[in-house]
């Protein structure tokens, strides 16, 4: 292949990428499981987190923040605000952003390309009475057995989890 030939195909899957990305907008933007910024990953996260906390709480009084002016949870659940944080395969140091208050839960989800791989649900009160720190990185190695979730809260994998996606 020469390298007019690449460029082309670069320029090719680019476009797709961003068409792909203005579908979602247009679509999403209508939604409100979906609207939010820029940041479709995150809204993902939050789409996949409202069907999780619906399915644990056994009810659909799940809403998401509309307000995001209190920045810290996006999810209301029952009248706990849930935080959720969500690490793509394509995060290569495992990390995302902290923890921020006022938060009650945190739904930690992790992607596996384009597949929900594990979702990680955590209290914040049972971390405190546990463990102390009450702002934590939200980190991959959360939900592995001796992570913060897997120690103080509970790791969801498995068939449990890809109907999210």
């Amino acid at each position: 292949m020469n390298n007019n030939e690449n460029i082309d195909k670069l320029k090719k899957i680019s476009r797709d990428y961003l068409c792909a990305r203005k579908k979602f907008r247009e679509i999403a933007d209508t939604i409100p499981e979906l609207t939010g910024n820029d940041n479709i990953v995150g809204r993902i996260g939050e789409f996949i987190a409202l069907q999780f906390l619906r399915d644990i709480c056994g009810n659909n009084n799940v809403i998401r923040n509309e307000c995001m002016v209190e920045a810290g949870y996006d999810i209301l659940a029952d009248g706990r605000k849930v935080s959720v944080k969500i690490i793509t395969s394509e995060n290569t140091t495992g990390a995302t952003t902290r923890v921020r208050d006022p938060w009650d839960e945190l739904v930690l989800i992790e992607l596996d390309g384009c597949n929900v791989a594990r979702i990680g649900f955590l209290k914040k009160e049972k971390l405190a009475e546990e463990h102390g720190k009450l702002n934590p990185i939200a980190r991959r190695t959360m939900l592995n057995e001796r992570g913060l979730i897997g120690r103080y809260g509970k790791v969801y994998s498995g068939n449990a989890v890809k109907k999210y996606l």
